[in-house]
């Protein structure tokens, strides 16, 4: 760690920033949601004779040395995590991936910088941070995350990001499949899988959908009762071609009171996609999406990633990684274990039998 972090300090310092994101690392997989609880690490004599940690430092002071962090040394986390990965993927490798992406939503109470008010499904109005995440499917990491000030539209840069996900993947993968959620459903974003030779599935979302889905030719599903399909080619604005839509759509209800003809209501789910799948099958693998909400639940509730803050936006961000690094620690520990029953479980259950000594 220390080899990798350019922020230094003088050397009479009692701490330097790598071991400000050691204890914030270790306090976060023992189940730290601020600050304040790094306390507990104080009473943990093994670790402290390991990494020499004669003084421990106050909540005041993890905060002062956060503020010493730039963008460039949230980089250089990204570098360290990287090694580790190559390390753990040299172990187990995986030839085939899902990169999974996905937004999120972090409400605050105060004036931390870059909190602001922006897309906030939760809370309307409230401040927030609207960080995305990549992960990979197999393996349930964080392939790579940005964390970002609340305002930011959804699309804002996740070409660029895809790309440097894309090359975060360790060496021996040779086959990618990319599925995004609606936030990342833009023109520029499927240029990246498309550029890398991968297959891709992206929720739509897109003013007027309802109204161009409902003027296309449906047909009935085969064995799926109350579902419709259909499938056509569609170049938005800005796109530089057309591309491959598949939708689906249920009746979720019939209205005939007062009506001359019966009127159907449908609940419509659209994607565009590279694949040749039938619109039921790429609505049935997008589905299983959605366990990235849950790793995004574990990161942010479990491992405290955006709980704990200052009032910098770059030393947020850096703890925001940090706490994300924690959860790593823990899913490629269970990967390397190889145990079934492990490999399921949630951060609190696996911290609750191997920190806490809880036995299932």
């Amino acid at each position: 760690m220390a080899a990798h972090l350019t922020v230094i300090r003088g050397a009479g310092a009692d701490y330097q920033a790598c071991d400000a994101v050691l204890m914030l690392l270790f306090g976060v997989i023992a189940g730290a949601k601020h600050v304040s609880h790094l306390a507990i690490l104080k009473t943990d004599r093994v670790l402290r004779i390991i990494f020499d940690w004669d003084k421990f430092p106050a909540g005041t002071t993890f905060g002062r040395l956060f503020r010493l962090f730039s963008f460039r040394n949230r980089n250089e986390l990204l570098e360290v995590e990287d090694k580790v990965r190559r390390k753990v993927w040299k172990k187990k490798r995986f030839g085939r991936v899902t990169m999974d992406f996905d937004s999120g939503v972090i409400g605050v109470f105060g004036s931390q910088e870059g909190a602001e008010k922006g897309y906030n499904p939760f809370k309307k109005g409230q401040k927030s941070h609207h960080p995305i995440f990549c992960f990979i499917a197999e393996t349930r990491e964080c392939l790579d995350n940005r964390f970002r000030p609340g305002k930011t539209y959804s699309a804002n840069g996740i070409a660029e990001f895809g790309k440097e996900c894309s090359a975060r993947l360790p060496k021996g993968v040779w086959k990618v499949f990319v599925r995004a959620d609606s936030a990342f459903f833009n023109g520029a974003f499927p240029d990246f899988p498309e550029s890398k030779g991968s297959l891709y599935l992206i929720k739509v979302k897109m003013k007027g959908l309802t109204t161009l889905l409902s003027g296309k030719k449906w047909k009935k599903i085969r064995n799926v009762v109350g579902f419709e399909s259909a499938e056509f080619e569609y170049q938005c604005a800005g796109w530089s071609k057309p591309r491959r839509f598949a939708a689906v759509r249920e009746l979720i209800g019939i209205k005939t009171e007062g009506l001359l003809f019966p009127e159907y209501e449908y609940k419509y789910f659209c994607y565009v996609t590279n694949e040749d799948y039938s619109p039921w099958k790429a609505h049935k693998k997008y589905g299983k999406r959605s366990t990235g909400e849950n790793r995004i639940e574990r990161c942010e509730n479990q491992m405290a990633a955006g709980s704990i803050r200052t009032q910098d936006f770059w030393a947020d961000s850096a703890v925001f990684h940090t706490c994300v690094l924690a959860y790593d620690l823990m899913v490629w520990m269970m990967v390397l274990t190889n145990k079934n029953k492990l490999m399921h479980q949630e951060p609190d259950t696996v911290r609750a039998w191997l920190i806490n000594r809880v036995v299932p």
